[in-house]
């Protein structure tokens, strides 16, 4: 068994996923060959490189730009007609000659833009003996469903997006629970500690990890310093920057500033192990919030808080955890140090957070995933060779796809729009380019027959179910022809203008209208003519009788009447009508059918030459009709049933946007960019304002340094003149008061002249020079006692200016003033 698993090496959870499955194949299947390959390989390399860098850049900088492209992205994603239209980053050609050379028995992707790519390979028939599979390693829903449909299976991380893929119309075999493959054990809290006293941490005091990713994204000077402020208590901090060499080197700058009671341990890239042991032995976890390393957390039991570094994906991500119970989110970074405190004091907080994480742990199972890569009896979705072909076989769901639209979207009259279609990937297609028209009144379709014989049969008008119209594989009576006369979903696209609200009286007239024409046609008054009597102009007489419709859309009346302008003359009037309801919908043409008319292009117009050699001269451009397309019938390869599909995610199905929350609207980027500034301008703002009580905290250090020393030199000469003229015999006192300041005077100098430190060492000058005091008789001493004095005094003013420290008591007068260590 050959097995290829894509990863994206964008992130480092991505990679973590593909290692942890696998290490779960080898276990059931030593034997298995598994090849991992990075599926950003397949971009061009300088392309490659820009778009890292400018991914990061814009994620850590611009966060509205970043979450706007992220909810633009999946909103485009949930409007077009087949995410095949997306653009992808990656050669499809490439990837398909690299499986060719491979030749995998099945491939597997942790990324989604892998996914997408093998999904696009398979809707094209270019991988149908090939088994593929996803796991999604994220926990938000957007439009990725949909790259559900176009592979054989996809594994979730949680029940509730399980839920979200099935009412995104996923059917339930194409999906499966299995959580996230995170390479950790589950652990109780009796788990040992060793790993701290590696490093010379205490297993008894309280120890945070913050890790954020292999690339070290946030505030890391920031978090710790709000974390050393928030307690006077005992703390230990593991700050792991990944790769993120800026990031270390800044821990390194504040790391001398720490308090006596905050260790911290800075680190670099470490293996994922370490990290996981770490986190294991500590009693808080800050990360960011992408897939894995949270659920890490999650495995191995620990309080959680995730940080608000990134938009998009990992926004969604933090707000399902949130909402599960989960882990807490961190919105200021100054107020993180408070926000740690109150959780791990609050005890019942805590046990409700594990108590979900107890839940997020049962519903893990890898296995799945490697029971689906290595079970020689689950195959690549098939199809029989007769699928959409006359006297075939049909679509299997018809009836219920066909009632979930009725609805979802309920109708009177319905307009049906058929493209052209050919057998050959055709710019025109030649056997009719203007495709085809018919009206759905009730469950009856009305679609005039090119093939009618007045000698062999009665009618002009087929009068057919809307099922049999668009998925029947059976001719009816008569002269018929397989997917241009019935079947039509097995060889073209259809749109349908859906009208609700028609009068009854206007829905007879038209039925009568219809029979009309039947009459007509038995008597040989009528017949179809390309030219004078087609498809367009019977749907359009049809119309006419409901009393809503008249005449043609354009000015130009060309010899033909097209199907085109009969449709778009059709939806202006009813959209004009007060009380109708008109809404867009699609059939599309199903990729599994094995009719040879491959090629379904959008309908030309003689009446309309720019629009239609827009789309000669590009076949895949979409016109404004198929973007206002609300909801679709489709197929996908492999597949014989019809799959329901709601495009517009403002239309009906809020409820299916990421757990019943309302979506967050797209911006313009103009405005974003506006939102931008703005943020910048304050934060720049905010920046001048630190700059400056930076270096004003480096003048205050400079000028109480400068004090401290001449104090302590001062001190020191007078215990040098005291103990030559008394004896050292008759100094021990004032020896020992000097011992003492010399202490103080090290640990202000070792904390850089901290209020605190600086207290100490002004009290232990007071007390030098009272015990001078007491006994000396000596005039020079007594005015080098005096000199003391006055420095003593200088440097309490001074630091009573400067630090906010009161000098009659020597006490901190408020810790707002208090310099930031």
């Amino acid at each position: 068994m050959k097995i290829i698993i894509f990863y994206s090496s964008i992130g480092q959870g991505h990679i973590s996923a593909a290692c942890s499955i696998e290490k779960e194949i080898l276990k059931k299947d030593p034997c298995a060959i598994i090849l991992q390959k990075d599926i950003r390989e397949f971009m061009d390399p300088i392309a490659r490189m820009l778009n890292e860098k400018l991914y990061w850049f814009v994620a850590q900088n611009l966060p509205y730009l970043f979450d706007n492209l992220f909810q633009s992205m999946q909103k485009r994603g949930k409007c077009v007609g087949s995410i095949t239209c997306l653009p992808s980053e990656y050669s499809e050609q490439r990837v398909h000659e690299y499986l060719l050379e491979e030749a995998p028995d099945a491939v597997f992707a942790t990324h989604y833009g892998a996914a997408q790519v093998l999904g696009n390979l398979r809707e094209k028939a270019l991988m149908p003996n090939i088994k593929i599979g996803w796991l999604h390693t994220d926990y938000f829903v957007g439009y990725f469903p949909r790259i559900s449909k176009m592979i054989d299976r996809t594994f979730l991380a949680h029940p509730a997006l399980k839920t979200s893929w099935l009412e995104s119309g996923v059917f339930s075999d194409l999906v499966e629970t299995s959580g996230m493959p995170v390479n950790v054990k589950d652990t109780d809290s009796d788990v040992s500690k060793e790993c701290l006293s590696k490093i010379g941490f205490q297993t008894s005091i309280k120890t945070i990890v913050l890790a954020s990713g292999k690339e070290g994204i946030g505030d890391f000077p920031g978090i710790i310093i709000s974390l050393a402020n928030a307690t006077e208590q005992p703390l230990q901090i593991i700050a792991v920057c990944g790769r993120n060499k800026k990031q270390f080197e800044a821990l390194h700058q504040i790391e001398q500033q720490m308090p006596k009671h905050v260790k911290l341990e800075i680190m670099g890239f470490i293996p994922q192990a370490d990290l996981v042991s770490f986190v294991s032995a500590s009693d808080l976890f800050i990360t960011k919030a992408g897939g894995l390393a949270p659920s890490e957390a999650f495995v191995l039991g620990k309080p959680t808080i995730l940080l608000s570094v990134i938009s998009g994906h990992e926004k969604e991500n933090a707000e399902f955890f949130a909402r599960l119970g989960l882990a807490e989110i961190n919105s200021a970074v100054e107020e993180i140090g408070s926000q740690t405190q109150l959780l791990l004091k609050d005890a019942a907080k805590q046990t409700s957070m594990l108590k979900a994480q107890r839940v997020f742990r049962e519903n893990m199972n890898i296995s799945k995933i490697a029971d689906f890569l290595l079970n020689p009896k689950i195959v690549p979705r098939s199809l029989s060779p007769k699928f959409g072909l006359e006297n075939g076989d049909s679509a299997r769901n018809i009836g219920s796809a066909l009632a979930q639209l009725e609805n979802d979207v309920p109708v009177d009259l319905e307009i049906l729009l058929s493209y052209s279609s050919s057998k050959e990937n055709e710019h025109i297609a030649t056997e009719n380019p203007f495709g085809h028209i018919a009206i759905r009144i009730g469950d009856t379709v009305y679609s005039s027959n090119h093939h009618a014989d007045r000698a062999k049969e009665t009618l002009l008008l087929q009068h057919m179910n809307v099922k049999n119209y668009l998925f029947g594989v059976y001719p009816a009576s008569g002269n018929q022809e397989h997917t241009s006369t019935y079947g039509m979903a097995y060889g073209r696209d259809t749109l349908g203008l859906r009208v609700k609200g028609v009068p009854r009286e206007a829905i007879q007239r038209m039925d009568a209208e219809a029979a009309k024409i039947e009459e007509e046609f038995s008597m040989g008054e009528c017949k179809y003519d390309a030219k004078k009597s087609n498809c367009a102009d019977y749907a359009e007489r049809i119309l006419e009788a409901s009393g809503y419709y008249v005449g043609q859309l354009h000015e130009l009346n060309f010899f033909y009447t097209m199907p085109l302008d009969v449709f778009e003359k059709a939806r202006e009037t009813f959209q004009a009508v007060p009380g109708f309801c008109t809404e867009l919908v699609a059939y599309r043409r199903l990729t599994s059918s094995q009719s040879p008319y491959r090629f379904s292009r959008f309908p030309l117009s003689l009446g309309q030459p720019v629009r239609s050699f827009a789309h000669i001269i590009n076949n895949n451009a979409i016109d404004r009709l198929e973007s206002e397309v609300k909801a679709q019938l489709t197929g996908y390869y492999g597949d014989d049933r019809i799959f329901f599909e709601e495009l517009s995610p403002s239309w009906r199905s809020v409820a299916l946007n990421n757990f019943n929350r309302p979506q967050r609207r797209t911006m313009k980027v103009g405005n974003v960019l506006v939102l931008e500034a703005r943020r910048l301008f304050k934060q720049k703002k905010i920046f001048y304002i630190i700059n400056y009580k930076k270096i004003r905290e480096q003048q205050v250090k400079r000028e109480a340094s400068h004090l401290l020393n001449n104090c302590y030199d001062t001190v020191r000469i007078t215990l040098e003149h005291v103990e030559r003229i008394l004896g050292a015999a008759n100094t021990k006192k004032q020896r020992a008061a000097f011992v003492r300041l010399t202490r103080e005077y090290g640990e202000s100098s070792r904390w850089k002249h901290a209020p605190a430190e600086v207290t100490n060492f002004i009290k232990k000058i007071s007390e030098f020079y009272q015990i001078l005091e007491q006994d000396c008789q000596d005039r020079d001493l007594k005015n080098l006692i005096l000199e003391i004095k006055t420095i003593s005094r200088n440097l309490e003013n001074r630091v009573k200016r400067l630090f906010g420290i009161d000098s009659s008591d020597l006490s901190v007068k408020s810790s707002k003033n208090q310099l930031k260590r």
